[in-house]
Formats: structure tokens, sequence, C-alpha cells
């Protein structure tokens, strides 16, 4: 019985099949596709898939701006403050700019209640409640 137990937690609670789980992969190679899929799952409240794909956009693309404030936001968003504060005072500010992490600092605490996952996401991606971007032009 225990076994089995443990078995199930290997797997992503969310993931239908291997297909699927090899569907996300190829989606998260692509900076663009990998941000647009972990905001698509963070609009219907799988932060914490949300959150898998863009490690591993940032696996492929370590300097992408957007998923990096993304990534620090949904930390914050799941209740990791520390976690969040962390990444967000990793960013350097000429990356990403002296305003865009102070409202990422300001907007941490507030995250968890600023995600509800009652609409989904506009068909561009962008969330209301997430930060802004990041205007680097930097992978």
């Amino acid at each position: 019985m225990l076994g089995a137990s443990i078995l199930s937690l290997a797997v992503p609670l969310n993931a239908q099949s291997f297909e699927e789980l090899d569907r996300l992969s190829d989606i998260s190679v692509e900076e663009e596709s990998g941000i647009a899929a972990a905001r698509e799952q963070a609009g219907r409240g799988e932060l914490l898939e949300a959150l898998a794909t863009l490690e591993r956009v940032m696996a492929v693309h370590p300097r992408s701006a957007n998923a990096r404030i993304l990534h620090a936001y949904y930390l914050c968003a799941i209740d990791d403050l520390q976690g969040g504060m962390v990444e967000i005072d990793d960013m350097d500010e000429d990356d990403f700019g002296e305003d865009v992490l102070a409202e990422l600092r300001q907007r941490c605490p507030n995250a968890s209640t600023e995600m509800t996952p009652t609409q989904p996401a506009p068909s561009n991606g962008q969330r209301a409640a997430e930060p802004a971007e990041a205007d680097s032009g930097k992978d």
C-alpha cells in the first residue's frame, strides 16, 4: 500500500499521460510558448504546474527575465514568500528595472490573494493580477 502511494507522488497530479508530459516538455523548450503555458496553468489555479513549467523554461533560457519574474511571483502566490523574495532580491535592477522589482516586492505578500483561478487567462496570456514584464530584451 505504501509503495503505491510513493509511486503516485512521482507523477504530476494533473498529467494525464506520458504524451501530455512530453507535450509540456516540448512547449517549455521555447521561451515564449513555455511562459504562455505557465500563465495558462496559473490561470486555472495550477500554480505548482506553472512553477514547474517555468523551471523548465529557465533551464533552457536561464536569463529569461519574464520567466524569472513570473517564477518569483508564483512562489509568492503559493505562500512561499521567503523563496519569492530571495529570487526577487537576486534579480539585478539593471536587467529588470527598479520599478518592476519594487512592484514585485510590494505585491509578493498579497500574491496568494491576487491569484484566483476564477477566470481563464486572456488569449494574450497576460493576467491582470500578474506583475509587469521586464523590458530588457535579454534571454
